[in-house]
């Protein structure tokens, strides 16, 4: 009777250990997720500003774009490294989207923010998905 009481509690032990691992690697599954989204976001943001700003200055060029491009597609790759693919899916929708905005490529009688708002969304979405954030 010991030895099978003893054999239990090990068995009890050896799973809630499991099921404590397996909670923690999914926390840090999250964790890379959302770093890899704000990450994206930050420099998102930044090529937004850059199309703004050669959509209400006449189409003018706006130094430092094709860098911030760069940067912008380096993110998209990190975040597809650790998201799925709806996730990746719409970060590639959304950072074309930028990229036509931010090298004056509107559909005429189009607003820049409307353009890049018609991507960022989904993307926003599809991030608050993967994070499990409940979306209203």
């Amino acid at each position: 009777m010991g030895a099978a009481s003893s054999f239990a509690a090990q068995y009890i032990v050896m799973r809630e250990t499991k099921k404590q691992e397996s909670r923690a690697s999914a926390a840090a599954v999250r964790v890379e997720r959302k770093e890899a989204i704000l990450a994206l976001l930050d420099i998102c943001q930044r090529v937004e500003r850059a199309a703004e700003h050669r959509y209400q200055n006449e189409d003018r060029f706006v130094e430092g774009s094709p860098e911030l491009i760069h940067e912008m597609r380096f993110r998209r790759k990190c975040l597809q490294l650790v998201a799925g693919r709806r996730l990746s899916e719409a970060a590639t929708e959304y950072t074309k989207r930028l990229w036509a905005a931010a090298f004056g490529h509107l559909p005429a009688g189009a607003d820049v923010w409307s353009f890049v708002d018609e991507k960022r969304d989904p993307f926003m979405d599809a991030a608050k998905a993967e994070l499990g954030i409940a979306t209203d």
